[in-house]
């Protein structure tokens, strides 16, 4: 494991366990369990998709070296 992605994977595994937790059976867009789930999944997604950009960055910067 990279050490400088730890965070991001420590997150990562904080909202899976959070969406895992959801209960879809009371969906209420009023209430604010469902704004903490698409919360959580907002940063599940952003935090994914910022380990392949600094990945893919250090990969070409390897390269280039």
């Amino acid at each position: 494991m990279i050490k400088r992605n730890l965070s991001s994977i420590l997150i990562i595994i904080a909202m899976t366990l959070n969406i895992l937790s959801f209960d879809f059976s009371n969906f209420n867009i009023e209430s604010k369990k469902n704004w903490l789930f698409l919360g959580a999944s907002l940063v599940l997604f952003a935090s994914i998709i910022l380990i392949f950009v600094n990945e893919n960055k250090n990969k070409k910067r390897n390269k280039a070296e």
